[in-house]
């Protein structure tokens, strides 16, 4: 009953940030036209389409559960954005709660945290994660509820996973894989879960346990294949013959998305809605972007003996667990080589270690005030980012003062060197 207490101070700054979002339109020329208002959406509640919705790839997405969600709310008050604005909101807030939950129970099963500062470092991990910039794209955007959808039935499969350890009750394990599915059909991001899963055997000292993930693995693979041929119905993806990035142009991908993912999630500052490739499938790859696997070795090697260390361990495994399939490896169907909404659970492993050490730490002065002034900047900036997804004009209004301000960056700089940066 005492962890119930935090509740409201988590709740209501996610309100207090994304209630902006409540005047939001649909944006019409940004996926909401296709992935929101669609036939399925307006077929009605019955059995057919219910089966159509689970059957179908739809334009190359495969999201049954998020589909479900717009069909119930389109009942509820048609095409009406506040209602469905709403609903985002209240998903995330039941996310946020289960964040906190979760996080409570791994610290107190594993013993690794002092009894006394567990409460208040799930708190502050889950505080962080509620109000981040990274993941006002998930509850702003409607196109992007997929997240929402599949984080809230994995961060439940997680919470049953946990029961289960606990009192070793079978049914808690059988509910794991069904909530397992679901989070499949909300979003392909679920496959990462048999690895989150072992992760959690590894931090409760439970590798033994590890014939419990085999179901689960089984299930990923199926649900892999199952992403792949939903993006190859839609001429898209790693089956298709589609011309794409070399291996080697894809690993320098994936390490500079890792590093932009990473420093976005500790700093979020320039946030978009839209990071374009730097290069174009066929082109070489501009020196620049040829640092970034070097950058990453040195910054390994620098702090190997740091990055060993549980805490930081721990949360940097949440991170890379979670954000992997969107680094480029496997060449499916993105087009941005980073968005803001696949870190969404990612953030967790970061606000994790800066909540460890920051209490730690809570007796320096100089600390607290270093991390009221974080969440302050946190707060305000996911609240400013809630009004850039108004519609599709103040999201479209973004990237040209971004395009002007590359512009007046390249005049100065070719006054200055004689050549344009961009080039």
């Amino acid at each position: 009953m005492f962890s119930h207490k935090y509740i409201l101070f988590l709740i209501i700054p996610v309100f207090i940030i994304y209630f902006p979002i409540l005047e939001n339109d649909f944006l019409d020329f940004w996926d909401d036209q296709w992935v929101v208002m669609n036939q399925y959406t307006e077929r009605g509640i019955n059995l057919d389409n219910i089966w159509a919705i689970l059957t179908d790839f739809y334009h190359g997405q495969y999201a049954p559960f998020n589909e479900y969600l717009y069909l119930l709310l389109f009942n509820i008050a048609g095409y009406n954005p506040c209602i469905f604005h709403l609903a985002s909101i209240l998903i995330h807030s039941i996310n946020v709660y289960l964040v906190f939950i979760i996080l409570r129970q791994l610290l107190i099963s594993s013993n690794r945290v002092d009894m006394k500062n567990v409460n208040l470092i799930s708190f502050l991990t889950t505080l962080l994660f509620a109000i981040h910039p990274f993941n006002v794209e998930s509850v702003a955007w409607m196109s992007a509820s997929k997240v929402l959808v599949y984080a809230l039935f994995y961060l439940l499969a997680t919470y049953t996973f946990l029961l289960y350890l606990k009192n070793n009750r079978f049914i808690f394990y059988i509910f794991t894989l069904i909530l397992f599915f679901f989070s499949f059909w909300g979003k392909e991001q679920a496959v990462t879960f048999p690895v989150w899963l072992f992760l959690i055997l590894l931090f409760l000292n439970k590798q033994k346990a590890w014939h419990l993930l085999v179901p689960f693995l089984f299930l990923s693979f199926w649900f892999g294949i199952t992403t792949m041929i939903s993006q190859g119905v839609n001429g898209e993806g790693v089956l298709t013959e589609n011309t794409t990035y070399s291996f080697g142009q894809r690993f320098v991908y994936a390490c500079y998305s890792f590093f932009e993912y990473l420093f976005k999630s500790i700093f979020p500052i320039k946030l978009s809605y839209l990071y374009p490739f730097p290069s174009q499938v066929g082109e070489s790859l501009p020196v620049w972007l040829l640092t970034y696997p070097l950058l990453l070795l040195i910054l390994f090697v620098a702090f190997r003996k740091q990055l060993s260390r549980w805490p930081i361990a721990l949360g940097l495994l949440i991170f890379t667990i979670h954000i992997i399939i969107a680094l480029h490896i496997i060449p499916l169907s993105r087009y941005a080589v980073v968005a803001d909404r696949y870190a969404y659970i990612s953030t967790i492993g970061i606000c994790f270690i800066i909540s460890y050490y920051s209490v730690k730490h809570l007796n320096n002065k100089l600390i607290c005030c270093l991390l009221v002034i974080y969440i302050l900047y946190m707060g305000i900036y996911a609240n400013q980012r809630s009004y850039v997804w108004q519609n599709t004009d103040t999201l479209k209004q973004e990237l040209r003062s971004l395009l002007q301000q590359r512009e007046n960056y390249d005049i100065e700089y070719n006054r200055t060197f004689g050549r344009p940066f961009s080039k």
